[in-house]
């Protein structure tokens, strides 16, 4: 109560931000979670996003992009694999890029994983044989298991592996603080989203009729129903994308940049508008977005236009 007492007491000051508000908030809720053994049929809240693997054509190519242009922190790296660092105030999320061998699919993104608010070992494992996910260990703070479409996705621990202490030795274009919004694709997009729903206690708001906006941490998990004649995530074993947030967003100077760097076309004329987010591709052609935070909460109101709806005032029904 005290921490929360503070945090108000911050904000009423301006000394710190709203989003620097709502991480701490969370972070107090957080730690203020009963153990699972409290509850008959415990749900597993995520509260950020802990990792997922990058598939690359070329790895160290791939490692240096992200490096040069959002400020990634690089961690353990051997022959197979390298570890990328990113995020800010609330958790630490890691991108593992891999070097795609024969049968792979790359450039492309699979097996996420989400840190939960709360960990016991034992309690964890056995609600996730209890829905028959056959939960495979990831050292003694995770487990990896398969979504009804086949995606593998994981929970877990806070302190699930410790980020390096060393900070990026030269000058980068812009800082990635968190993924904005991640989007996976579905035969039946209701059907995977009331699944993740009923397993993960995401706080889900608006259903535009073609995907779903569902909330954990800053990120938005966007389970949306595949185009006509297209596959599915499952299907082309990647996720659609990841997007990033990034520090200090400018639309204009972010979509120049982008241009510069052939991320988007020559003839975009995404710099004359007043966006929160602009779509792009990285080195490998493989689909991006590059967004400031309020992109994320603006899912909630492009959602709602979409169907003829007032949008909401804010993400989270007012706050």
């Amino acid at each position: 109560m005290k921490s929360i007492e503070a945090l108000l007491r911050k904000a009423q000051q301006a000394t710190v931000t709203r989003r620097q508000l709502l991480k701490g908030l969370a972070a107090t809720a957080a730690m203020a979670a009963l153990p699972f053994e409290a509850e008959a049929n415990p749900k597993l809240k995520p509260i950020w996003l802990n990792q997922y693997t990058y598939m690359a054509p070329d790895m160290k190519k791939t490692v240096d992009w992200y490096i040069e242009v959002f400020g990634m922190q690089k961690g353990t790296a051997n022959a197979k694999e390298t570890h990328l660092w990113f995020g800010d105030l609330q958790g630490d999320t890691l991108m593992i890029v891999k070097q795609a061998q024969a049968g792979d699919t790359a450039p492309g993104i699979t097996k996420f994983g989400f840190t939960i608010n709360y960990w016991d070992k034992n309690a964890v494992e056995a609600e996730l044989k209890r829905r028959d996910l056959n939960p495979q260990s990831d050292t003694d703070k995770g487990f990896w298991f398969k979504d009804p479409e086949g995606n593998e996705i994981g929970v877990f621990a806070h302190d699930w592996m410790k980020r390096p202490t060393a900070k990026p030795t030269k000058p980068v274009l812009w800082k990635a603080l968190s993924s904005n919004h991640i989007v996976v694709t579905s035969p039946d997009y209701r059907k995977l989203a009331n699944w993740y729903l009923d397993l993960l206690a995401f706080n889900e708001t608006t259903d535009s009729g073609r995907d779903v906006v569902q909330w954990f941490g800053d990120t938005c998990w966007l389970p949306t129903q595949v185009s006509q004649g297209k596959q599915s995530s499952g299907a082309l074993k990647t996720l659609d994308h990841c997007a990033l947030t990034i520090e200090k967003y400018d639309t204009k100077s972010v979509a120049l940049e982008l241009k510069r760097r052939k991320m988007i076309p020559e003839t975009s004329n995404a710099e004359t508008g007043n966006s929160l987010g602009i779509n792009c591709v990285d080195v490998n052609n493989f689909k991006s977005q590059v967004c400031a935070w309020d992109e994320a909460p603006g899912q909630d109101r492009n959602r709602a236009l979409q169907r003829g709806q007032p949008p909401r005032g804010s993400r989270r029904g007012g706050e």
